[in-house]
């Protein structure tokens, strides 16, 4: 065998051994050009990862040695991978910038803006418009409330019409009594009748003219004072004796009055009521006087003296009439069993005194009922 190839080598030796180390020549060269492409492209595109593991075995051996040493420094070659346990590749180009936003988040950012702002745009929208709608129901409500005032305005006005028609005025013989006179008793008739100062026909009031002197308006005997008209007032002149129809009391009614125009400059009126309580408190034959216990009675009227009734003997009842209304400075005397005669410049002033004493008149009722 070794003779034989020994025989053969010097037959070849020209073409078989220079023909392989051409062969290997030209592949060391050929893979060093490939190298060098290898790195220009990894220059130019970035380095793909490789995942997984590899697809199959190698195809086969290296087909021979190589040609001889490797032409460039160690661990470079073939795209730039190390081979043979070469260290890991250096890079060759200036440092990359710093990654950017990508384009994506970039739009996603500048679409929540946009969204954030027309939120901002509708919240705004939205309060000016509950603003608006707010004033518009201030104004309704004002305008509202401004109705139930004129509606509430207009009731009352209704009902004192009902509750206080208006009177036709009184033509009598030598003298004319006004409506709003006439009406004036009418009211006090129906206030009187809800305060419950006076029921059905019992009472009576009068006022003095203040057009013509010495004439007398007085109510008529039996009248129901709570449902008062221009039918229900009589006239007469101060002095005289008492006109057809008019109350008993007439000449109760003239001394009062004589007495209260003295104090007010022509002007009086007088109102008699049978009071409860005052009445009740006078029917007590020990008691000659009623003497208010709350501040205002005392103050006000101080000491109220009770008269006896005596239409048997009406000069000495009208004597004592004029003395016990000296007690309460001329503005009220409480007949026995009777009830309150007030007296005033018109009929509203003398009203209120018979009100207010009625008043203090329940509390020393009330009071003397708890032994207070």
């Amino acid at each position: 065998m070794i003779g034989h190839y020994t025989t053969g080598a010097e037959g070849a030796s020209d073409i078989g051994p220079v023909f392989n180390r051409h062969a290997f020549r030209r592949l060391g060269a050929d893979m060093t050009e490939e190298a060098s492409e290898n790195d220009n492209q990894e220059e130019k595109t970035p380095e793909k990862t490789i995942t997984g593991p590899p697809v199959g075995p190698p195809a086969g051996p290296p087909s021979g040695p190589p040609s001889g040493p490797p032409t460039g420094p160690p661990g470079r070659g073939m795209g730039g991978r190390t081979m043979f346990g070469g260290g890991p590749p250096q890079p060759t180009g200036p440092p990359m910038a710093a990654p950017s936003a990508p384009t994506g988040a970039q739009r996603m950012h500048t679409g929540s803006d946009v969204a954030i702002e027309a939120a901002q745009e509708k919240i705004v929208e939205s309060k000016k418009m509950v603003d608006a709608d707010e004033k518009v129901e201030l104004e309704s409500l004002r305008q509202e409330n401004e109705n139930l005032k004129q509606g509430m305005a207009a009731a009352v006005e209704y009902i004192q019409d009902v509750e206080n028609p208006p009177m036709p005025p009184i033509v009598g013989d030598g003298f004319v009594v006004p409506g709003d006179v006439v009406g004036m008793f009418a009211t006090l008739g129906r206030q009187l009748h809800k305060e419950r100062l006076l029921h059905g026909t019992a009472g009576s009031f009068s006022l003095l003219s203040t057009t013509v002197p010495n004439l007398v308006h007085i109510t008529r005997q039996g009248a129901a004072l709570g449902l008062m008209n221009e039918n229900d007032l009589i006239t007469g002149r101060l002095g005289d004796a008492a006109p057809i129809q008019a109350s008993e009391d007439w000449r109760i009614h003239s001394v009062a009055l004589a007495i209260a125009s003295l104090d007010h400059e022509g002007r009086g009126a007088c109102v008699h009521v049978a009071a409860p309580y005052t009445t009740t408190l006078s029917l007590e034959k020990d008691r000659y006087a009623l003497v208010p216990t709350d501040y205002e009675g005392r103050t006000n009227y101080g000491r109220a003296t009770i008269v006896d009734v005596q239409y048997s003997d009406m000069e000495g009842y009208l004597n004592e009439i004029t003395e016990a209304l000296k007690q309460t400075g001329n503005k009220l005397f409480v007949a026995r069993g009777h009830g309150i005669y007030a007296l005033g410049s018109d009929l509203l002033e003398a009203w209120g005194h018979a009100a207010a004493f009625e008043h203090s008149m329940r509390i020393l009722y009330l009071s003397e009922l708890a032994d207070l």
